[in-house]
């Protein structure tokens, strides 16, 4: 049977889009609350409407986007308590991530890890929270390849993309940047240098729980973004 070339360029292109869209909302050029008109994200993006509709309902799916009856498609709007719900979610798979780390990661995904630790390190004198952002993804692509378990990366990853709202003010908050690197350094000293599972889960807890106390403090300020 002949594959279809149209339907191979599809799939790409979609996905295209909604890394595109999705990057867009977490840059906050779309606020929480802001309609998503199709035309416009059609001329923004060069793409059909077939195209937007598919990626809208993958982005719902994320619980980034919402649905609204007789309205349409809007960014999602996080409440306190969605919140709380996603970061006691995060805490335990995270911290069951570490844990697997510390038992099943190779040497060289330990040394990866090590490496990505130091660049993060440095990126706080050098680099833009944008920047800092895509290294902090890469620490936890290869957290996540080390831990090997598809089931709990896959669930982490629709919650980070719920929680990726609210990591552009979490990181600019006060002295957070700061004390993410270091509970990181915690992490991957627990996991990756002296690979004891019980201390790397305890790590990545804490980090959460830390997140989480960032992302309630910068709740109103979005909140506030969403009443403007």
């Amino acid at each position: 049977m002949t594959s279809n070339p149209l339907l191979q360029l599809a799939a790409p292109l979609r996905q295209q889009t909604a890394d595109l869209l999705r990057a867009a909302i977490v840059a906050m050029e779309f606020k929480p609350g802001e309609r998503l008109i199709e035309t416009r994200l059609c001329e923004r993006f060069d793409v059909s409407r077939t195209v937007v509709r598919e990626v809208l309902r993958h982005l719902e799916a994320e619980g980034i986007v919402e649905m609204i009856p007789r309205r349409g498609p809007r960014v999602a709007i996080l409440t306190e308590k969605d919140i709380r719900d996603l970061y006691e979610l995060r805490g335990v798979l995270e911290g069951l991530i570490g844990q697997l780390f510390a038992v099943r990661a190779t040497p060289a995904q330990c040394d990866q890890l090590l490496e990505l630790t130091e660049k993060i390190n440095n990126s706080l004198e050098n680099l833009a929270v944008g920047e800092r952002t895509q290294l902090k993804d890469s620490y936890y692509h290869v957290l996540l390849t080390g831990a090997d378990n598809e089931a709990v990366n896959r669930a982490l990853r629709g919650i980070h993309s719920r929680t990726e709202l609210l990591r552009a003010y979490t990181l600019n908050l006060p002295g957070r940047a700061i004390q993410s690197v270091s509970e990181i350094k915690v992490i991957t000293d627990a996991a990756a240098v002296k690979r004891d599972p019980l201390a790397a889960r305890e790590a990545c807890e804490k980090h959460v729980q830390a997140a989480y106390n960032a992302a309630k403090g910068s709740f109103h300020v979005i909140n506030q973004l969403h009443e403007e």
